[in-house]
């Protein structure tokens, strides 16, 4: 089936164009222009002065079951995964093929230290316990079929658990395998010291922007290395915000379901420290990397509490905007950007060619960022989705149902740890 989207407006993933229609053909962009696109026959689509967008790309997630469908809901079509189980990665992969849910890319198994971060969310799974580990963990997971390597680096400073990590030197080895092997290498970071740490060691993207306060000459460290960053800044919205989930009075929240809204409510119920971390840091970060000229990429981490795939991909983009991105930029920190660094390049834009993954939303979101989230149509290779299907079936309840073990078995390790933790709560 062919279609013929007219009557739009057209960011092309890095600007707004002056093109109105745009022709779906055979999974592909046939013909980007005017509405004279229109031939006889075609599935005719009157945009009626909305906009499109390539399909949207969450550069940070982890897999749950049938969150690729999820994604799909709420026009996310590629993402990007940073730690899953090979089970979890293969039963996406083959998900993924299918036109009903997002396409994905995987790490797999991330490299960390032995008990080191994720351990309480994912053990057992392979350790890395130096460079001599490097050649033959990377080959592991590429025949897991992964796409990218994650590596994991605490510096010591980052948080009120400290977990073993893995060196500086074990980094690099990983990081040497990887780019062997034809792959890029993610690093999970949080804080400014730790970033630095690993721009000697030659890694393509810092996943997470630091949560303590970088310096201007830190951001322009990042940026003379070449590295980009994946910016995270959602983690925020698992925190209550005017007595509320910041997800759960979006105009998303309809669109979420009540079973998903029902977990959003009940994590803003959730045991939280007395002092809560200061999210503006993080903005202030992303604002001096970009001032600096750091690539940002838009990632959301879901599923970590008070976020969920697909939906907060559109929240990220407004926490872009509030740290200083014009809404152009953000857009294309969700579309053009993360498709050239992953070196997606059939992806990404609204160009001839290219995979017909095609988002139409109400409104000019090229000015107001918060239009993204009025979703009209969604199409994945020139197929539209049915953005009511996920809502109430049985990948719904698979997820769930993951999400739940995976909490509880956080649950019980920090427990483990902390015999107070939580008590009374």
């Amino acid at each position: 089936m062919t279609t013929t989207i007219t009557g739009a407006r057209v960011f092309d993933g890095e600007r707004l164009t002056e093109h109105t229609a745009v022709r779906l053909d055979g999974g592909r962009v046939e013909a980007v222009g005017d509405d004279t696109l229109l031939r006889p026959g075609d599935e005719h689509v009157d945009a009626r002065g909305g906009t499109l967008l390539p399909g949207l790309i969450d550069a940070h997630v982890h897999l749950l079951p049938g969150a690729l469908r999820q994604a799909l809901a709420f026009g996310v079509t590629t993402v990007l995964d940073m730690f899953s189980k090979p089970d979890t990665v293969r039963d996406a992969l083959v998900q993924g093929a299918r036109p009903d849910a997002a396409d994905v890319r995987s790490s797999s198994v991330g490299a960390t230290a032995p008990g080191g971060h994720p351990s309480m969310m994912y053990a057992p799974f392979p350790y890395v316990t130096g460079p001599a580990d490097a050649e033959r963990f990377v080959a592991d997971r590429v025949a897991e079929g992964a796409a990218h390597l994650k590596v994991l680096y605490d510096d010591g400073t980052g948080g009120p658990l400290p977990m073993p990590s893995l060196d500086v030197p074990t980094i690099a080895a990983l990081t040497a395998a990887a780019h062997r092997a034809g792959l890029l290498v993610a690093a999970h970071v949080s804080t400014a010291r730790g970033a630095v740490d690993l721009l000697s060691t030659g890694v393509d993207v810092l996943a997470h922007v630091p949560f303590d306060a970088m310096t201007g000459r830190q951001a322009e460290a990042v940026a003379r290395a070449g590295v980009a960053v994946v910016t995270t800044l959602s983690i925020a919205d698992g925190f209550p915000r005017d007595g509320a989930m910041p997800l759960l009075t979006s105009a998303l929240a309809p669109r979420l379901g009540p079973a998903w809204r029902a977990v959003l409510e009940r994590q803003g119920r959730r045991w939280l420290p007395p002092r809560l971390p200061d999210f503006a840091v993080a903005r202030d970060n992303a604002r001096l990397l970009r001032e600096a000229g750091v690539p940002l990429l838009a990632g959301t981490d879901a599923p970590n509490p008070g976020t969920v795939h697909g939906a907060s991909l559109h929240r990220e983009l407004e926490h872009l905007v509030a740290a200083g991105l014009p809404p152009a930029e953000a857009l294309a920190a969700a579309t053009a950007r993360p498709a050239a660094v992953f070196g997606l390049a059939d992806r990404g834009r609204l160009h001839p060619g290219l995979r017909a993954d095609v988002v139409l939303v109400d409104g000019h979101p090229d000015r107001d960022i918060a239009r993204t989230q009025h979703l009209t149509a969604v199409w994945k290779e020139g197929v539209r989705a049915d953005l009511d299907a996920y809502v109430g079936s049985a990948d719904e309840r698979d997820g769930l149902t993951a999400l739940r073990a995976q909490t509880e078995k956080v649950i019980a390790a920090v427990r483990e740890l902390l015999p107070t933790f939580g008590a009374g709560e």
